[in-house]
């Protein structure tokens, strides 16, 4: 029964924050953009704009050593496993049960969450995948996970992610 009702609270947690998002979108003032954030971020510290490390991977604001940072999770059966189940839990909701951007919020998100089978998505480097589901996509509804989901859970979804390219 706590499975349920917390399964139910995190549900409810990202329809509220679809919702924060599409009512965002279609407000007459507009707010920041991630992207805008970020450079606000870095301006605020004196540094440039674009620094060297960073470069934009899809519109994706990446830093290098993100990128390069490799899968620390061995891609075993019990993490693709677990992975398969935090992402039930977490991600079909907007992405599909498959993964492929069909999930029942999808219809109602400004931005149509991404196909995680496509080239676009299986071509990133796994701290590329990291550093996107942790911080989020720019512009996009998606929200950061790093503080909902621990890194070990973070991994664990990279590594059943991988699986959509078999």
């Amino acid at each position: 029964m706590r499975y349920m009702r917390r399964k139910l609270i995190l549900i409810l947690s990202i329809l509220v924050i679809g919702g924060i998002f599409v009512s965002a979108c279609s407000s007459s003032q507009t707010a920041p953009t991630a992207t805008e954030q970020l450079v606000d971020e870095e301006n605020e510290h004196g540094e440039e704009e674009h620094s060297p490390g960073e470069h934009e991977e899809g519109g994706h604001m990446v830093p290098e050593d993100a990128a390069a940072m490799p899968n620390p999770v061995e891609a075993s059966a019990e993490s693709i496993a677990s992975g398969r189940e935090l992402f039930a839990t977490n991600c079909a909701l907007c992405h599909g049960e498959t993964g492929e951007g069909d999930g029942p919020a999808a219809s109602g998100l400004a931005m149509p969450p991404a196909n995680l089978h496509e080239d676009h998505v299986q071509g990133r480097t796994d701290g590329s995948l990291f550093y996107v589901i942790s911080h989020s996509k720019p512009e996009s509804p998606m929200p950061a996970w790093k503080d909902i989901l621990s890194e070990d859970e973070r991994w664990h979804v990279i590594n059943y992610l991988r699986t959509f390219s078999e």
